[in-house]
C-alpha cells in the first residue's frame, strides 16, 4: 500500500504489556522525555503491513507518541527513501527493510546506532549487525502459502525441491523476484543448492506471477491458485484470522531466511523518537509483541523463549547478487528484467 496511516490507541488496547523488558534494555528517562517532546514517529517499512501497524501502535500505546507509517514493497521503499534524501526532504525516522541492501549501499543515509541511547541494541548479537548503522531485527523463514481446500494434507510440500513437481503445473503463484532483493536472494540460494535445472523446472510449471507476498496470499485465500512461493507466513495471518482457507509451511533443504534490517535515518526529523522506537523494537517487550502475533524468527530469540518461531540451521540468503547473475537467474525462470 502507498497510503500513509495514522495509528490510534484503541488498535492495541488488548496488547498493553507491563514494563517487563529487561532492565539493561530500558531507555533513559531523559531520552523518553525528549522523545515525548518531539511527539511524532514516521516509520518506513517493507515487512508485512499488519506487523508494521502493530509495532507502531504498541509503541504509541506505551509512550503516547503519535505514530505514522508508510509501507511499500522493498524496492519501492528504498527508492523513495533515497530519493527523498537526495532532495533533502526525508520523512522517515526509522527505516525497516526486508533486506540489508539499503544499509550497504547508502550507509551515509543512516545514523550510527548508539547502545548508550538505545541500550537494547547493545545486547543484540554482533553477527547480526550491518556495519554500525543497521541491525538484523528479524530472520524470517521463507514458506509456501497454500489453499487448504485445494491442497490435501498428504500433498503439502515440505522441501523446495517438491515444489518443482509437475503436479503443480498451472496451480502455482510465483512471487515476482524483480520487486524485492528478498525474492532475488531466494533465486540465488536455491540455484546454488538445487542447481539451475530447478529454476527451469519452476518455469515449466507455467506459474502465474504475483507482484508481492501480500497479493499472493489474497489470491491463494480466494482460491485463484493452490500454492504461492516464495513468500512469508505473515502475509497469511490476517486472512487466517478471517477464516480464509490458507495455511503456511516452512520449506526445508534449505531453510532460507531473510534479513530484515532496521536503522535510524541520519536526517530524521524526530531523532530522539527514532532512538526510542529502535530500542523498543529490539527490546524483549517489542519482540514479544511481534512474535506473539506473527510467525517470525529473530536473533533476539532464536530459542523461541519469547514466543518467536525457533528454527535450526537457517541459511541466510545472500543479497549481494550482481546484476549479471540476477539477469541470468531471471532467464532461467523465464522472466525478463523490467
Amino acid at each position: 500500500m502507498k497510503a500513509i496511516f495514522k495509528i490510534g490507541f484503541a488498535a492495541v488496547a488488548a496488547l498493553a504489556l507491563g514494563h517487563g523488558a529487561a532492565g539493561a534494555q530500558e531507555p533513559s528517562p531523559e531520552l523518553v522525555k525528549a522523545a515525548q517532546k518531539e511527539g511524532a514517529l514516521m516509520f518506513y517499512a517493507s515487512i508485512n503491513e499488519d506487523q508494521v501497524k502493530l509495532l507502531a501502535a504498541s509503541f504509541e500505546k506505551k509512550y503516547g507518541i503519535k505514530s505514522t507509517y508508510l509501507r511499500l514493497v522493498s524496492g519501492q521503499l528504498a527508492q523513495r527513501f533515497v530519493t527523498e534524501n537526495d532532495g533533502k526532504s526525508n520523512e522517515a525516522d526509522v527505516f525497516l527493510d526486508s533486506s540489508p541492501v539499503a544499509f550497504q549501499m547508502h550507509a551515509n543515509l543512516f545514523a550510527p546506532i548508539s547502545a548508550e541511547k538505545a541500550p537494547a541494541a547493545g545486547t543484540w548479537p554482533k553477527e547480526y549487525r550491518v556495519g554500525d548503522r543497521g541491525i538484523t531485527m528479524q530472520t524470517s523463514p521463507m514458506v509456501v502459502n497454500f489453499n487448504t481446500e485445494l491442497v490435501k494434507a498428504n500433498e503439502i510440500p515440505k522441501t523446495w525441491a517438491e515444489l518443482a513437481d509437475p503436479k503443480w503445473k498451472g496451480k502455482a503463484l510465483f512471487t515476482d523476484p524483480r520487486t524485492s532483493e528478498t525474492y532475488t536472494g531466494w533465486m540465488d540460494t536455491v540455484e546454488k543448492v538445487l542447481g539451475a535445472d530447478y529454476l527451469k523446472q519452476i518455469a515449466a510449471l507455467n506459474v502465474t506471477i504475483t507482484p508481492s507476498g501480500a497479493s499472493g496470499a489474497q489470491m491463494i485465500a480466494a482460491g485463484a491458485q493452490a500454492i504461492n512461493f516464495p513468500t512469508y507466513a505473515s502475509f497469511a495471518i490476517p486472512l487466517k484470522a478471517k477464516k480464509a482457507p490458507i495455511e503456511s509451511k516452512i520449506m526445508t533443504n534449505p531453510v532460507i531466511v531473510s534479513q530484515s534490517t532496521v536503522g535510524i535515518a541520519a536526517n530524521a526529523k524526530h531523532p530522539n523518537v527514532a532512538q526510542l522506537f529502535l530500542n523498543y523494537l529490539l527490546s524483549e517487550e517489542g519482540i514479544r509483541v511481534a512474535c506473539n502475533a506473527f510467525p517470525v524468527t529473530t536473533p533476539g530469540d532464536f530459542a523461541g523463549k519469547l514466543g518467536c518461531v525457533p528454527i535450526e540451521e537457517p541459511q541466510m540468503m545472500d543479497y549481494n547478487v550482481s546484476e549479471a547473475r540476477k539477469q541470468a537467474l531471471l532467464q532461467l525462470i523465464g522472466l525478463t528484467s523490467r
